[in-house]
């Protein structure tokens, strides 16, 4: 069965490309444009990842984490951020809350691929 990823991005390009190599891969993607979607979403579904995009609307990618990472049903599931916001201190701080990779855009697909299986990876031991 496939792993499952929600992908948590409201710029629709951004969306399509992500997708499409994810599902190229052999992943099951899940996609929302916002952070209220991404957590309304997983309390009716569960997934093995979450890709998450710091600025977005209604609720922002950092509270999506904070707000898995404080849920008993979600604290474990392995959060990658996905963001443009690439100063040093916003990464530390993204680690910090629970993340478990910090993507910079724009990134390389192949990259992005890479990395989600290796946060799969690590975290299934």
């Amino acid at each position: 069965m496939a792993q499952r990823i929600l992908v948590a991005e409201d710029d629709r390009s951004l969306q399509s490309l992500i997708t499409s190599n994810l599902k190229n891969t052999g992943f099951e993607v899940h996609v929302v444009s916002n952070g209220a979607e991404a957590l309304d979403f997983l309390t009716k579904n569960t997934v093995d990842l979450v890709l998450v995009d710091l600025m977005m609307p209604v609720k922002s990618g950092k509270e999506v984490l904070i707000a898995l990472k404080k849920n008993d049903s979600t604290k474990n599931i392995p959060v990658v951020i996905l963001t443009a916001k690439s100063l040093e201190n916003e990464v530390i701080e993204g680690l910090s809350l629970g993340a478990d990779d910090y993507i910079r855009k724009p990134f390389s697909p192949s990259e992005l691929v890479a990395r989600v299986r290796n946060v799969l990876a690590r975290t299934k031991r």
